[in-house]
Parts: C-alpha cells; structure tokens; sequence
C-alpha cells in the first residue's frame, strides 16, 4: 500500500517544518507588534540560517532550545512548506523509486519512453553491454525485504504516515513496515520532522532485527514513560538539544543500549548518571570545561571507550577544593582530542584519574602549541614543541599507555620517551637553585620511578667558590669559556699558524683551544677571535656549538635499533646509552652570522661551550 503526503497541518508550537530543504521547528505562532497578520516564529536547525534569538525590536516572542544568537526567524504561515514523508514512501522512494516505476509500466503495459536515458540499455555498436552500474544496483536495492542497513536521512520523515490518519490506516502502516523490511539492523532516520518517542517505538518494534538507531538533529518531544526499544544496542543523539536529564531518563527505556553518541547537545554538566549497561559514550563538541563535570559517568562500571573531544575541557578538577575523581578500571580508552588543555599538570593526573587508560588521544590542545621550557633550561631560544616531542612527554608521563593518538607506542619509543623526558627534568633542575628542587619535582611526579629505571640524569648547577649559584651580575657571569675544535688531518696546518696556547691541546683530531669571551660579543667578533687563534683567513669556516643536550629525530627517520653489542661486563654509562638509543641526536647549533650577542645561545648558568670550526671552502 502506497500513502500519499496531504496537506500540511495547521501550523502549531514545537510543529515542525522544512522549507526548501531547511528544517525548523515552530516556537511560535501569533502576531508581532509593528506589524499585520500572524507569524511563524521558528527556530531553524542550522543556527547559521535565522537573524534573531526570538526576539522583534526588544520584545521576545519565543526562545530557542540552540543558544545560537541567530537560531530563529519569523514566516508568513502563508509560506509553502516542503511535504512531509511517510517511513515507507521514504523507504521506496530512496531504495525503489526507479524500479517501481519500471515495474509499473510493465504492468500497464506500456513501454519507457525513448528519453528514459536512465533504462536505456548500453550499446556498444550491435552488442548490449551487460548492466554493471547503478542500475543493477538500485534493481538490487529494490529489493526491500532484503535490506539490512537503511538511510532515511534528510527526508522530512514525520512518522509512519506522513500526515495523521485514523487509527486503522497508522495501525495498517507499521505492520505493512515490518512486512516491508523485516531485516533491518541499522536504520538511519537523522535530520528528519520527527517529533513523537512513541512513533519512533512502534516503528522499531516492528523491525525485531534493529540492533542501531540514528536519531541525529532531529527535534524531538519529551520522553514519554512507559516506552520499551527491545534489542537496540546502538543509539545516536547528536545535535537533537535534548537535556542530561531526558538522555539520562531515555537509555533506561534501551535495555540493551552498549553504545550512544550524545554529541553536540550543549551539555555543560552532567547532574545525574546513565544506564550501566553502556560500554561506549561519546560526549564531543558539547561544552564541558572539566573532567569533574562529569563525575556521574565514574558509576558506571561497564565504561570501556569515553570520546569528550571538542569540549572546553582545561582542568580536572572545576575547583581546587573538590574532591579528586576516579573513574572505573574498566574505562581504558579516552579521547580529549581538540579541548583547552594547557598544562601538564592536567596529564600528570590523567593515571589517577583513570586507572585502567591504555589508550589515549589528546592532540589537538593549545598544552602542544608550546615550547617545552624556557631557554635558560633547554639551552635554545623558545619554539612549540613537535609533534615527535608532544609524543614522547605524553607517553612518558603516562607509563599505562599501549597507544596515543592512534600510534600503538613501542618499546623503543617508550624508553626514549622517557630519557627525553628525564633529561629536561635534569636540565630544569640544573637551571633552578637546589632550594627549588622540591617544589620543581612536584611537577614531575614520575621522576622518582623514572630515576629507578635509568638512573639518576647529571644535574650540574654554576656554582662559585662559596657553593651559592652564581650572580646574574657578576663578572663571571658576564662571559663565557667556549672550547673551539678545529678537526685537521695533521698535527699542524700549511700555514704553520697552530700554536699552543693558553688552553690548547693537541689530539689526533685536530687542534683544541679555549678562550673566555664576553657575552655581549657577537658572532663577527668570535669568529675573528677563531681566525686569529688557528690562523684562518676570515669567511672560510663556520662555528658549530655541539651542546650537550639530546633532541629526538623526526619517527620517519628512525633507523631499526639493533641494540647494545658490547662484550664488556661494566656496559656503557647512563649517558653513553641514550646517545647509541636510535631516535636521539646530539643537538648542534650553529652560530651564523648575527649582531646578536653570543648571550643569545647561550643561558647565563652555561660557564662553556664546545664549538667546532667546519671550514667552508
């Protein structure tokens, strides 16, 4: 049985509408102060769409569930409305249309018309091609009680009949959907003009193999009691404005419900917890601000996947004085990609937070837009971080992960993941007076068990003869002792110029000599200074500062670790072992040709340097 669209119905509050495609919901019907005859107030599903928030030159007629500020526009009731469809005249119409018609035609007895390029069969001179394209598959598709997966989105669905009818014409039409398309699993019903819980449930009661439900950016009505969506495992929310509450209320109507997607609702807290059968929650682009927002969620003991990306989360805890929040050991994978995560502190207390994570994806926040330290502690003027960076201080402070970001973290990237991370430790530490130590590692609270693991890394403060760190002021502080290596092939150079002076020692290579040179130098100064120590004629060679710091190489250029092959028993040192770990370099800077003072490279704490002279030409 076909069902024709009647008439559109007397406009009416929370009604809903399409016109030219775009969907509305009435909020409100009446006259407008300023002006003649009745209006529409609508709020439009797309909040781009409308000029207003309810409201005519100060006076509000209606509000929007959308907190949008142009949500909603006034109509003429006199505007035609696109007709609205019934569940199976969209069904035909997505899956059958073309082949319905065919068959009809057959029927009657009449042929296609010429101009029917669709049913044309494919020639090829004299030979008829075989139908391999979207033809034979709408023909396939045609088939409805076969279908399993069916979308109906963006068809203006209002219901099982498109208009309201008798009771025997509603009741003929949803047994005629469960003879109609006996076996489907997954329905899409997404962006339509549903508005009635109890229509949706007497539709998927008739589909006794429906397992999903997408319910995206519709509108719906209240939820009504007493409702039962037997088998459903699956359900999607996004975009429909409907409160906590009413989800909350709604998921113990599913008894089956493992899986829902709750997205861009406008939550910003959650008062009240869901059903304990989920497994799977996703809570994105709404606008939660902290972990403790959703404390509710920590009872459910069957919590394995939770995705908050696209919130506005930046803390855990919305005050200092709340109590800390510990979310099921069962919850293992969680998502805060893209939120307002800033500071590390935030990952520190990820582990406690959720005992069982293993599996984590947090890019996207401004915490990986920043430099990792200082330069008085990396050595380096400041730069955002990369992203192999933000990677291995991630899985370092988080020893429970087996993947973040979607990479599953090897046993390689773990262990330079954590000497990267235990050296900034170190340098911060040798940066900081020792009297500051404490409160620095209070930041760090895996330094401990990191230490247990690889040891202790070098912690070397500039300190004077007093054993107080040195004076920012003071002379010693105002120039430093760089060691200039220039590698030769012989103990000596054409010129003869190699000289042993103050500092210098000869070595197979090549020639080493250390001068104290004022900070306020800049680089035109010291290399005139090298020219003259190794007797270089000037703009032949460039200076290298080999420092002592490691940087990791880029992932795509790691080469295969093959291990440590010594045979002796004692084994390298500590820092012999993270300079031969693949995924580290030594750091090297070059001093190129700047006014800058030399202070530019080099921290205040940094009493010398090693440089290397690389001739040029």
């Amino acid at each position: 049985m076909l069902y024709k669209c009647g008439a559109m119905e007397a406009p009416q509050v929370n009604q809903r509408r399409a016109y030219a495609g775009d969907l509305c919901t009435v909020r409100y019907v009446g006259a407008v102060e300023g002006t003649t005859g009745e209006w529409l107030g609508v709020e439009w599903d797309d909040p781009t769409r409308g000029k207003h928030a309810g409201e005519h030159r100060g006076v509000r007629y209606f509000t929007c569930k959308n907190n949008h500020p142009t949500s909603g526009s006034f109509v003429r009731p006199s505007r035609p409305a696109d007709k609205p469809r019934g569940f199976l005249e969209a069904l035909r119409e997505k899956y059958a249309s073309e082949f319905l018609e065919e068959q009809l035609a057959r029927q009657n007895g009449s042929e296609l018309t010429s101009g029917d390029a669709l049913h044309k069969p494919i020639r090829f001179n004299s030979k008829v091609a075989e139908e391999v394209g979207f033809d034979k598959i709408r023909k396939q598709l045609a088939k409805l009680e076969e279908l399993k997966i069916v979308l109906l989105d963006g068809l203006r669905v209002s219901g099982a009949l498109a208009n309201e009818a008798n009771p025997e014409d509603i009741e003929s039409a949803y047994a005629e959907i469960e003879q109609t398309c006996p076996l489907i699993t997954e329905l899409d019903l997404s962006q339509n003009l549903l508005t009635s819980w109890s229509v949706i449930a007497r539709i998927c009661k008739r589909l006794k193999a429906l397992k999903a439900l997408k319910l995206i950016g519709n509108r719906l009505g209240p939820v009504e009691e007493g409702l039962r969506f037997e088998g459903i495992t699956g359900l999607h929310l996004d975009d429909t404005l409907l409160t906590w509450e009413e989800i909350s209320a709604l998921t113990y109507q599913f008894p089956d419900l493992a899986s829902l997607s709750a997205s861009a609702n406008q939550f910003s807290t959650l008062q009240i917890p869901i059903s304990n059968t989920i497994t799977r929650l996703t809570l994105e682009n709404n606008d939660l601000t902290s972990l403790s927002s959703i404390k509710p969620l920590t009872s459910l003991p069957n919590l394995q996947h939770l995705s908050l990306r696209g919130n506005n989360i930046s803390t855990v805890c919305t005050a200092p004085s709340d109590d800390p929040i510990h979310f099921p050991q069962s919850l293992h994978s969680i998502d805060l990609s893209r939120n307002k995560i800033n500071s590390w502190d935030f990952v520190n207390l990820l582990p406690a937070t959720f005992p069982g994570l293993d599996t984590l994806r947090i890019s996207g926040n401004p915490l990986y837009n920043q430099s990792i330290g200082p330069s008085s502690i990396t050595g380096v003027p400041e730069k955002p971080m990369t992203v192999d960076e933000s990677y291995m201080l991630t899985l370092a402070r988080i020893r429970s992960l087996k993947v973040l970001n979607y990479g599953k973290i090897a046993d390689k990237d773990r262990n330079n993941g954590e000497l990267y991370y235990l050296s900034l430790i170190g340098k911060e530490l040798s940066a900081s007076p020792e009297t500051e130590e404490q409160s620095i590692l209070v930041s760090h609270p895996q330094f401990r068990e990191l230490c247990e693991i690889y040891g202790q890394p070098a912690i070397r403060r500039v300190e004077s003869g007093s054993g107080v760190t040195v004076n920012p002021r003071s002379v010693a502080a105002r120039v430093v002792k760089l060691v200039f290596h220039l590698r030769t092939t012989s103990t000596s150079n054409t010129s003869g110029a190699v000289q042993q002076e103050e500092g210098a020692s000869q070595a197979e290579q090549g020639v080493i000599k250390s001068k104290e040179i004022p900070r306020s130098f800049d680089t035109y100064q010291v290399k005139g200074i090298v020219s003259r120590l190794f007797g270089l004629p000037p703009y032949t060679f460039k200076l290298v500062w080999e420092t002592d710091e490691l940087d990791p190489v880029s992932r795509e250029k790691m080469e295969d670790d093959e291990g440590w092959d010594s045979e002796d028993d004692d084994g390298p040192q500590e820092h012999d072992r993270a300079l031969s770990l693949p995924g580290f370099v030594k750091r090297e800077v070059e001093l190129v040709d700047t006014t800058k003072d030399i202070g530019f490279w080099f921290q205040t704490d940094l009493a010398e340097a090693r440089i290397r002279v690389e001739a040029t030409v």
